[in-house]
């Protein structure tokens, strides 16, 4: 699977009873990676969104190796059971990830949303508007740390996997 012979000394992700395919998507697959692991260290606000979708295009980019043809045939021969068992454990990781992401946004959609309500009524004074500042802020600060330990905590397998 690896496109060249130095890269296939550095890298023992690689499963040697696949075969060796010189792919355009294998290549895509291993930019995704760099790209994804090169993301760790970024911890702004504005990384935070660029991280997901790294995390997205990763994805989708393991969904088109998945079907490659020299893929499906090495996927269907009993020997590679602990390689599919370890696609599908990663597949699994990256679901979990995704749905925690996806939960954490939706909560911080909701207390935005009850900002905004109180914005508009106006009802609240001043000190119930700081609160529910306070309360959106704090949502967003563990919703972000949430992630942001998820992600790590995901690269940080990737890595340990690959190594």
């Amino acid at each position: 699977m690896a496109a060249s012979s130095n890269h296939k000394n550095n890298s023992h992700a690689r499963s040697k009873s696949l075969p060796s395919i010189e792919n355009p998507v294998i290549t895509q697959l291993d930019e995704h990676l760099r790209r994804f692991r090169a993301s760790e260290d970024a911890s702004t606000s504005s990384s935070f969104g660029g991280k997901l979708s790294r995390l997205q295009d990763l994805h989708d980019c393991v969904n088109k190796v998945l079907l490659l043809p020299l893929v499906q045939q090495a996927l269907a021969q009993e020997n590679n059971e602990k390689w599919v068992d370890e696609l599908l454990d990663g597949s699994l990781q990256i679901l979990d990830l995704c749905n925690a992401a996806k939960d954490s946004l939706l909560q911080t959609a909701e207390c935005m949303h009850e900002l905004q309500s109180i914005l508009r009524r106006r009802g609240y004074g001043e000190i119930g508007l700081s609160n529910e500042v306070k309360k959106y802020l704090a949502s967003r600060k563990v919703v972000k740390r949430a992630i942001h330990k998820g992600l790590e905590g995901y690269a940080k397998q990737m890595h340990l996997r690959h190594h």
